[in-house]
């Protein structure tokens, strides 16, 4: 193993979980052994890393992005290889890039000053790109969440929405009426809001579901069920939001 060689390996584990069973990684050590230049080398490379990764950890950026990026990044596997470290830091750099952004431009969260008719509220902060606060792929995981958060559900909820992969969920407060956004993953993304009819007393709709075209390709539906009423939004045909709500009849 050459000195560079032996660089390209250590520098991809300079924060830590070393591949210690790793034949090349315990030739890799050993030569910082026996070679003074190369151990100064790699410990410069651990402090300077090290003192980055701090840095990063004290910028503060909305709870709610730390929460996407975690559920973003949770299924994937940490690479390895010679050049590692550098598609790390790569995707380190655009993550702080992209958070830094989202920070400047929505350091106070504005979800709740959405206004206007509930369909056309929900068009634009769905078009707009909802902030969530809760985010799991189980459906009955986002409908405990918002339980627990005090936001009451219905029982009968469209069934192979529940089907679909969850992506997360909130309660928002517009204009003091409460309602419930839940996130689902069908290669777009269904946006289900749910609100109380006495909250929403100029909310036209009955039990049979209503849908409208709306420019860029989006859709809505709207519907009441009992002492709810609902809107399903997505950038998606009729059909595609049709089938959606299939084998679902709202009851009162």
């Amino acid at each position: 193993m050459t000195k560079h060689e032996a660089k390209l390996i250590l520098s991809s584990y300079t924060l830590g979980n070393e591949p210690i069973e790793d034949a090349s990684w315990q030739e890799a050590v050993s030569m910082t052994e026996s070679d003074p230049e190369l151990a100064a080398w790699w410990k410069s490379q651990k402090e300077e890393d090290r003192h980055i990764r701090d840095r990063l950890a004290e910028s503060a950026v909305p709870s709610d992005l730390h929460s996407a990026l975690r559920e973003t990044l949770a299924g994937q596997e940490r690479k390895r290889g010679g050049f590692a470290r550098l598609r790390n830091w790569v995707a380190m750099a655009a993550a702080v890039a992209l958070a830094g952004y989202v920070y400047l431009a929505f350091v106070v969260d504005r979800s709740d000053d959405y206004t206007g008719p509930l369909v056309e509220r929900a068009y634009v902060y769905s078009k707009d790109g909802p902030r969530l606060s809760y985010f799991n792929r189980d459906t009955q995981s986002l409908r405990n969440w918002l339980m627990e958060n005090d936001f009451d559900l219905p029982d009968n909820l469209p069934p192979r929405l529940l089907a679909l992969e969850g992506i997360g969920c909130r309660p928002l407060d517009w204009s003091e009426r409460r309602v419930a956004i839940m996130c689902f993953n069908a290669e777009e993304v269904y946006h289900l809001y749910i609100g109380y009819e006495q909250d929403f007393p100029n909310f036209k709709a009955s039990e049979d579901i209503e849908y409208e075209e709306r420019g860029s390709g989006w859709t809505i539906s709207k519907w009441k069920q009992g002492e709810y009423v609902f809107v399903l939004n997505a950038k998606a045909s009729i059909e595609a939001l049709a089938s959606k709500l299939a084998s679902y009849t709202p009851e009162g």
